[in-house]
């Protein structure tokens, strides 16, 4: 009995870590970058599950930005999910951070369960997908 109560705090402890682990434990895997933000994609966020892979891919600004609602903040990071086979990709949260490399305070935080949208097969969105779904850059 008691070994099943300690298998079953081991448990929920990783599942909590799971859901409120650091971002400073991102492995972030740098994608792209160009003369105002670097793209990544973290790779101990990939969970695929049949067809679909969820993601979390970070927007790191070179200078700070400030979205439509005047939130100020230097990186975003999104949580997607790629439809592998039929190329297409939905966003459920966007969080935007104050400092680069998805640190200091999360200034904004939208959770969005957008509609399904086809993916350019020449932008960086490409890149990411294929990434998501081979695990080959």
């Amino acid at each position: 009995m008691r070994d099943s109560a300690t298998v079953l705090m081991f448990c929920v402890l990783v599942l909590l870590h799971g859901l409120f682990g650091s971002r400073a434990e991102a492995q972030w895997l740098s994608m792209h970058e160009d003369a105002t933000l670097t793209t990544y994609t973290e790779r101990s966020e990939l969970i695929q599950m049949d067809r679909f892979v969820n993601v979390a891919e970070m927007l790191d600004y070179k200078r700070k930005m400030r979205n439509e609602e005047g939130h100020l903040f230097h990186s975003v990071v999104i949580k997607a999910q790629y439809d592998c086979p039929d190329n297409r990709v939905r966003t459920y949260t966007i969080e935007l951070f104050e400092e680069r490399m998805a640190r200091g305070a999360v200034v904004n935080t939208q959770k969005i369960y957008g509609p399904w949208k086809a993916i350019n097969p020449r932008s960086v969105e490409q890149e990411l997908k294929n990434f998501s779904c081979t695990g080959k850059k």
